[in-house]
C-alpha cells in the first residue's frame, strides 16, 4: 500500500490533502506540531474508511525530521509521497518585523519544507523508489509585497529551492513539484501574528483578516486536486486560482509590472479588503 506524508495535516490544506490521498488508498501520515487537530484528522481519516495515524513534528527541527523520517521508513518503507505544507504567516512591513519575525519565519516557512525534502529524498534515492515530493509554496512566491516580506521571502526561497530539488533529481526518477496557491480558505491568518502590534491590536487584525481569508478564499480541496495533479503529471511549478497563474506569468513576462503592482498592495488597501469583507458578511448576519 503506498504511504503519503503530509506536515501541517491538521487542518486546513494539509488535511484536504491528507483526505484526498486517503481516499486513493494511501496510508497518510499525518505530521503536525498541534497534537489535537492533527489526532482529530486522523479520526476523520478512519471514519471515512482510510488508515492514518499522527506523528507530532516541529518542521523548523533538523534533529526531529532526521528521526520522523528515520521512524515512518522503519515502519512503513520510503513513501511514495511527501507533501511539505507546514507553514504560518507574520503580517507587517520589512522593519516592523523584528529579527526573530524573520528567523522564525525562515526556519518554517523555507528551510521546513527544504529539510523535509531533503531526508525523504535522500531515502528515496538510497532505496530507489520513484517518489514524488510536493512542496506547498504560494503565489507570494512571486510577489514582493510588503505587507509580509519575511513570508513571501521565505515562500520564494522555498519556490528555488523545490525547482533545484527537481532539476538534480529528475534523473533518479523522483518528482518535485511546487504547489503555489492564491487564496484559500484557511485557519491560516487566525493563527497568524501581526509584527510591531500589541497582544489586542493583534488579535482584531487576524480575526478581521481570518474572516476576509475565509470570504474570498477558495476551498482547501481546490489546492489538494492540485497536488494529485502535480503528483500524476510531475508538474513543476502548479498555481491554484486566477490570482496565482496571473502572478505566476506576470513575474515571467515582466518582473518591473509585479514589483509595481506589489507596491500597491499596502496596508492600507489590505485593511479596506478586510473592511468590505466585514461589510459583506455583517449584511448576511
Amino acid at each position: 500500500m503506498p504511504v503519503t506524508v503530509v506536515t501541517g495535516a491538521g487542518s486546513g490544506i494539509g488535511r484536504a490533502i491528507a483526505l484526498r490521498f486517503a481516499r486513493r488508498g494511501h496510508t497518510v501520515i499525518v505530521a503536525d506540531i498541534d497534537e489535537r487537530t492533527g489526532i482529530s484528522a486522523v479520526g476523520q481519516i478512519r471514519a471515512a474508511g482510510g488508515r492514518a495515524e499522527f506523528h507530532r513534528l516541529d518542521v523548523a527541527d533538523a534533529e526531529a525530521w532526521d528521526e520522523f523520517a528515520e521512524r515512518i521508513c522503519r515502519d512503513h518503507g520510503v513513501p511514495t509521497v511527501v507533501v511539505n505544507n507546514a507553514g504560518i504567516l507574520i503580517s507587517g512591513g520589512f522593519l516592523e518585523q523584528s529579527g526573530a519575525d524573520w528567523r522564525r519565519m525562515i526556519a518554517i516557512n523555507m528551510l521546513g519544507p527544504l529539510l523535509g525534502s531533503r531526508v525523504f529524498v535522500q531515502r528515496m534515492a538510497d532505496a530507489h523508489v520513484r517518489g514524488h515530493i510536493v512542496n506547498i509554496c504560494s503565489v507570494g512566491a512571486f510577489l514582493p509585497t510588503s505587507l509580509a516580506p519575511s513570508y513571501v521571502t521565505a515562500k520564494a526561497g522555498a519556490w528555488m529551492g523545490t525547482q533545484a530539488l527537481r532539476a538534480e533529481f529528475a534523473g533518479a526518477g523522483i518528482g518535485v513539484s511546487a504547489v503555489c496557491p492564491g487564496l484559500i480558505s484557511t485557519a491560516l491568518s487566525a493563527n497568524g501574528t501581526l509584527a510591531g502590534a500589541d497582544d489586542a491590536a493583534e488579535a482584531t487584525w487576524a480575526a478581521k483578516l481570518d474572516r476576509a481569508q475565509r470570504f474570498f478564499g477558495r476551498s482547501p480541496d481546490r489546492v489538494a486536486a492540485a497536488v494529485e495533479r502535480a503528483v500524476r503529471w510531475n508538474l513543476a511549478t502548479v498555481p491554484v486560482g486566477i490570482e496565482a497563474w496571473a502572478g505566476w506569468y506576470a513575474s515571467r513576462l515582466s518582473p518591473q509590472l509585479v514589483r509595481g503592482i506589489s507596491g500597491l498592495l499596502a496596508m492600507p488597501l489590505a485593511e479596506q479588503a478586510v473592511a468590505l469583507s466585514d461589510r459583506v458578511l455583517g449584511g448576511r448576519r
